[in-house]
């Protein structure tokens, strides 16, 4: 997922402030109330809108269904969960102030988001110093469970696998399926996310990186270099980016002549990659994906797929899905734990194991990442065409 860049000390100086002043650490006593407050932190606004709120939907779909089944059983009592949604507004001063407010003055439980590296970044501190544990839909960089040290982030999940993971499954479905043995590869250098992919992928890649190319986040033109490239002897390319200049980089090889078959991350694997392309030249494009309707990872996925498109009158995103997965590992560390507590939610998401999400069936390992396959999507004029599973 997007990382923003997190600015200058006065960001650092209002972390400071949430941290010390904004957080009162309570306790981790459970529910009293039939009720278990779950705090949303999405960034419905801001250069991370489409992914915020889709995740919301997702957590706010999961709410609805579980209370409508019964709820949360705890101890032969039943719970339901109520959801307190934030928008963090895709930036990180936000996204630490709105997890001050969820902890502090809300008392939730736990937390669903932030949807970006860079929010969860900001978020740390806050919960862990309210003790309350966090785990976020849809960041991908490796380091953000882990502390300086290399010891595990306490309060810190995530329901996405992590980015190496990603670069390293797209490295074999590019050897194995496409049968690539030549490769360019194009990166977002503006932060981890794609340089870290080509990093991994570059290790787990059987055939000859030909060519990386960089690139800046906000670059249009893509010309010059896919014409240095064009002659070289290639038989697929990477993109290892988001949709804003994947789509653009797409249009324009394509418009060149460029055929050959793409990859890309979950960065690419939005609509608007076809919108920026145009649909004609989004054929043989291929990328990483957590959830697919047509690749269904467990028994559960179809079934989710087939509600929700009854609900909003659409399938749900990989983004969608895997926010509601997330809002189902809380419930599932509660009941596994008997017990609705901070401490016992934590506890609970750090043992979970063989856990039936919607994007695959996952348990966490000891640095708090989730264990699972990887879908890769393929699509053909604008529209998911195919689905692999990439175990």
């Amino acid at each position: 997922m997007k990382k923003i860049v997190i600015v200058g000390a006065a960001f650092i100086v209002a972390i400071g402030g949430i941290v010390a002043f904004g957080v009162v650490n309570k306790s981790s006593k459970a529910s009293t109330s039939n009720v278990i407050k779950i705090g949303g932190v999405f960034d419905t606004s801001g250069d991370a809108s489409s992914y915020g709120k889709a995740e919301q939907d997702g957590a706010n779909f999961a709410i609805k269904q579980i209370n409508a089944n019964g709820g949360v059983k705890v101890n032969g009592k039943s719970y339901k969960f109520k959801i307190i949604n934030k928008d963090a507004k895709t930036d990180n001063t936000e996204t630490a102030s709105v997890t001050s407010s969820l902890i502090n003055k809300e008392k939730v439980s736990a937390i669903v988001g932030p949807v970006i590296t860079s929010g969860v970044q900001a978020a740390v501190p806050v919960a862990t110093q309210g003790k309350t544990p966090m785990i976020s839909p849809t960041a991908g960089a490796d380091n953000i469970t882990l502390q300086k040290n290399g010891n595990v982030q306490p309060y810190v999940f995530r329901a996405q696998y992590k980015n190496s993971f990603m670069g390293t499954k797209m490295a074999q479905f590019a050897t194995e399926t496409l049968k690539a043995k030549n490769i360019v590869i194009f990166q977002d250098n503006s932060s981890d996310y794609g340089t870290g992919i080509t990093s991994a992928f570059k290790k787990a890649f059987k055939g000859n990186v030909v060519d990386v190319e960089s690139y800046q986040e906000g670059t249009k033109d893509f010309q010059a270099v896919l014409t240095k490239i064009k002659d070289k002897k290639f038989d697929a390319i990477a993109i290892n980016g988001y949709y804003t200049e994947g789509g653009a980089i797409l249009k324009q090889m394509r418009d060149m002549g460029i055929d050959v078959p793409v990859i890309g991350p979950d960065g690419i694997g939005d609509p608007k990659t076809a919108e920026i392309a145009g649909n004609k030249n989004t054929s043989n494009v291929y990328y990483a994906a957590h959830f697919s309707v047509d690749a269904p990872a467990t028994k559960v996925s179809a079934p989710f797929a087939k509600a929700y498109k009854k609900a909003y009158g659409k399938y749900p995103s990989q983004f969608t899905a895997l926010a509601y997965d997330s809002v189902r590992m809380i419930k599932a560390a509660i009941e596994n734990e008997n017990s609705t507590s901070k401490s016992a939610i934590t506890k609970g998401l750090a043992n979970l194991k063989n856990f039936d999400g919607v994007t695959g069936k996952m348990s966490i390992d000891k640095d708090h990442n989730p264990v699972k396959s990887m879908v890769m999507v393929g699509m053909t004029d604008g529209k998911e065409s195919s689905a692999v599973v990439v175990k």
